[in-house]
């Protein structure tokens, strides 16, 4: 659906401002990708947003689900998904050797 890739593209762009590695991670060499998943409702506000795989590291895991908790309410829903419930995911990788 094309309006669902709209919306993982927006909120991938979005998300990105709000990326931050801890420095705790960092220091302990820590790397890994997760995905959280989100649920938007018909209102288009988010219903839940959740580890829906785990990069290992509660560290990681916990920052993935800051920066998207605050990238969503700032993601327009696409015009095909207004008044309907969906779910995305998005992986989010912590990779040392890119930072």
């Amino acid at each position: 659906m094309d309006g669902i890739r709209q919306y993982r593209l927006s909120l991938a762009a979005q998300a990105r401002k709000f990326k931050r590695y801890p420095a705790r991670a960092m220091e302990a060499g820590m790397s890994g990708t997760t995905e959280v998943r989100v649920v938007v409702a018909p209102s288009g506000f988010p219903q839940d947003v959740s580890m829906a795989k785990t990069s290992g590291y509660d560290l990681l895991d916990q920052a993935a689900l800051d920066m998207i908790r605050k990238a969503v309410p700032r993601t327009a829903i696409p015009e095909p998904l207004r008044g309907r419930s969906f779910v995305v995911s998005l992986p989010v990788v912590f990779d040392l050797a890119a930072e």
